[in-house]
């Protein structure tokens, strides 16, 4: 671990790990952009396209589940490494097969993509498992701020781009790109030198299985549930459900539409920033901080539900952007610092082998209750939601009241 005295930026192993990341990011990111414009110009069809995503989504759930039972076992620095190159020859396979236009050739494609989402099932828990041996405790906040800020700029213009690319680029070079990226993200993390032997749960034995753990460790349980709630209130954010919002609620056309899904990637940005940069103060009080976003979030997101004004409802989701990218730094934070060091990446990928088709079927349930009920009626329900998941934060003593350097992992009640 390096000296925490030294700023982050000028850390080599956590600049290395940021590397991995945002190349590991940019190529995930494209390589969806290319596929779901391929499989739509093979298939003609929507739901061909929309399938590549749901595809993923059950691939990375059953990966997850295999993941929580054996990940601990591994180095992390070795999965990352493994992943890079896996994904490489993966992204190349799809790239072939996108190229034969026949049922055998998408048989083949949706094969390589399900193995490829397995790997990446792998890949967010072994980069949180390893952030915490390269830097400091009392840096957790700034270094997840750096991380999240570049995933949020890819996010923000990684499709724009991707559509820019596929519009004047022959795919098969963008295929290349994608490939070279996973293999950066590789390489460079296989560089990153760490002073101790990593932490690695070698027993055969499971002493406790990952996804027991995540309820038996207080803080973890409770971040955990707040996750639940809000994965509810979260689907109302999805394309489908603004669009409607937009065009139903507020009386506007499409393009206002963009400018709501644009304002919010720009307030998660900003977000990152002030977080980033503000590290120390926000590490004093990162429980409380949970809690008041969550409360944050749900007025605005009622105060969103009840508008019909264009232009204060892209106000109100620049706003809201900082404060949930906020709690989503601070809420990672806290669970790398409270997960037992041989434990973190098994916990984290039982969490997500839950939370991922949590997601997933919550975006159905609230499609299908915004028919029933009306969308306003939805956004309205789930800012309530916010408010309760909000309210968690400060009923659980444990996590309201955290503190760095508390081993309350190893507790349980």
């Amino acid at each position: 671990m390096e000296n925490t005295q030294i700023p982050i930026w000028k850390q080599v192993n956590f600049v290395k790990l940021w590397l991995s990341q945002t190349f590991n990011a940019l190529a995930h990111i494209l390589l969806q952009v290319v596929v779901m414009v391929q499989v739509y110009k093979m298939t003609n069809s929507i739901v061909g396209s929309a399938s590549v995503l749901a595809i993923m989504s059950l691939s990375l759930f059953i990966s997850g589940l295999i993941a929580s039972k054996i990940i601990d076992r591994y180095s992390m620095k070795n999965i990352i490494h493994f992943a890079g190159w896996a994904r490489a020859f993966l992204s190349a396979l799809i790239g072939y097969f996108l190229t034969i236009e026949t049922y055998v050739g998408l048989i083949g494609l949706f094969g390589a993509i399900i193995i490829n989402s397995f790997i990446n099932a792998w890949y967010n828990p072994a980069r949180f498992a390893l952030l915490p041996l390269i830097v400091s405790n009392d840096q957790y906040v700034k270094a997840n701020g750096t991380l999240v800020m570049i995933q949020q700029m890819l996010m923000a213009a990684g499709w724009a781009l991707g559509g820019i690319l596929i519009a004047f680029i022959w795919f098969p070079y963008i295929i290349l790109i994608i490939c070279l990226a996973y293999i950066s993200s590789g390489i460079t993390v296989y560089f990153i030198k760490l002073d101790e032997k990593e932490n690695k749960d070698q027993s055969q034995e499971n002493k406790v299985p990952a996804w027991i753990e995540v309820w038996r460790i207080p803080v973890v349980r409770s971040i955990t549930i707040m996750e639940t709630i809000e994965g509810f209130s979260n689907a109302i954010w999805t394309s489908a459900l603004l669009l409607a919002f937009a065009t139903v609620i507020l009386d506007a056309g499409e393009e206002w539409w963009g400018f709501l899904n644009a304002s919010y990637f720009l307030g998660a940005i900003i977000g990152s920033f002030i977080v980033t940069f503000n590290a120390r103060t926000f590490s004093n009080s990162i429980g409380l901080m949970i809690g008041l976003s969550g409360l944050s979030m749900g007025v605005f997101t009622i105060l969103f539900s009840i508008n019909s004004l264009p232009i204060i409802a892209v106000l109100l989701c620049v706003l809201m952007g900082p404060i949930y990218q906020a709690r989503s730094i601070f809420q990672v934070t806290v669970l790398q610092d409270a997960i037992p060091a041989q434990r973190r990446a098994g916990i984290m990928a039982a969490r997500n082998a839950f939370l991922t088709p949590w997601q997933s079927i919550n975006v159905l349930i609230v499609g299908y209750l915004a028919d029933l009920i009306g969308v306003q009626n939805i956004y309205l329900l789930c800012g309530v939601l916010y408010l309760v998941a909000g309210l968690i934060a400060f009923q659980q003593k444990s996590l309201r009241s955290y503190k760095f350097n508390q081993q309350q992992a190893s507790s349980s009640m």
